[in-house]
């Protein structure tokens, strides 16, 4: 089968699906580098219920640039398909690393774990709610460095006031969003963040549920137990992991550490972030070539309209 050219890239090997479409590994063909590209179907893309979300997406993640998030590197459009570039991780995502292991070895989470947090802090210092914090949307390299990916649920925090969208995982959900209050979203992250941890280290989530229960009784036990904040820290883990655990578990969001917060934690004694201030500029010309996307969106979107 002969290999599909987008512009300067090769699509040269299906990754994966899902519902916004697929992911191919492709070559850039005058470099050689290994990107990985999002195919989306432009109709879907126009969509009522996806397209805002979608732009969002888009215009928030081409602004933000750190070692320890996805970047995007280039976007195109056809007459039926929108093609978004980024970085390539060759080492799968987080979830499969702690399934294929049984559950990290705390060296290990703190290494990744430490590199997540360093992202959580970078977007929440520039005012950017991330709202579905879970192990399959951080990303794995060869070389163990970890990203965190998928913006779609993004939201740039206006002021102080606070959000009001339930969305994000069940099982990462902060009891305030299941709840449906209104909540800070930097805090909901942390929360996530925390259910992140606990299931690197155990490889299964704090919410114990009969295996053989109707999917109804599951979601209701689930939300019951996360509501209550049933949480039962392992105790044959170290005693600052511990604590790490039960502070961001905290069902108060008040009370949960920040970012920042975490970073200083006694558990991540001896790591620093040590970040080139050039590795957090973003990539003017993809700004640009993203904001003529958005333009170019609108302007279908409008004519399918008429």
């Amino acid at each position: 089968m002969q290999k599909k050219c987008i512009g300067i890239y090769q699509l040269t090997q299906y990754l994966s699906s899902g519902s916004f479409g697929s992911v191919w590994e492709c070559q850039h063909m005058t470099t050689g580098e290994t990107l990985a590209c999002k195919v989306i179907d432009l109709e879907m893309c126009l969509q009522d219920e996806f397209f805002n979300h979608f732009l969002n997406e888009l215009n928030i993640h081409s602004r933000i640039r750190h070692p320890s998030i996805n970047e995007i590197r280039d976007v195109l459009l056809d007459n039926s398909t929108v093609f978004i570039v980024f970085e390539f991780c060759d080492g799968g995502d987080l979830n499969d690393i702690v399934q294929d292991s049984g559950g990290l070895e705390e060296s290990e989470a703190k290494n990744y774990f430490f590199q997540i947090i360093s992202a959580i802090k970078y977007i929440h210092q520039l005012g950017i709610a991330h709202r579905d914090i879970k192990l399959e949307n951080v990303l794995i390299t060869q070389d163990h460095y970890a990203k965190l990916t998928d913006f779609g649920l993004c939201k740039q925090a206006n002021g102080n006031s606070p959000m009001l969208t339930t969305c994000g995982t069940l099982v990462y959900a902060a009891p305030e969003i299941i709840n449906e209050q209104p909540y800070n979203g930097m805090k909901a992250d942390i929360w996530s963040a925390g259910i992140v941890l606990y299931a690197m280290i155990c490889c299964h989530f704090p919410w114990s549920t009969q295996d053989d229960a109707p999917p109804e009784s599951v979601m209701h036990e689930t939300v019951k137990q996360i509501l209550e904040g049933q949480i039962e820290i392992p105790d044959d883990i170290t005693f600052e992991l511990q604590n790490l655990m039960t502070n961001m578990l905290n069902t108060d969001p008040d009370l949960r550490p920040s970012a920042e917060e975490i970073l200083q934690h006694p558990w991540f004694e001896g790591q620093e972030e040590n970040i080139d201030p050039d590795n957090l500029i973003p990539d003017d010309n993809v700004i640009s070539l993203v904001t003529s996307l958005i333009q170019e969106l609108k302007k279908r979107k409008e004519a399918k309209g008429k």
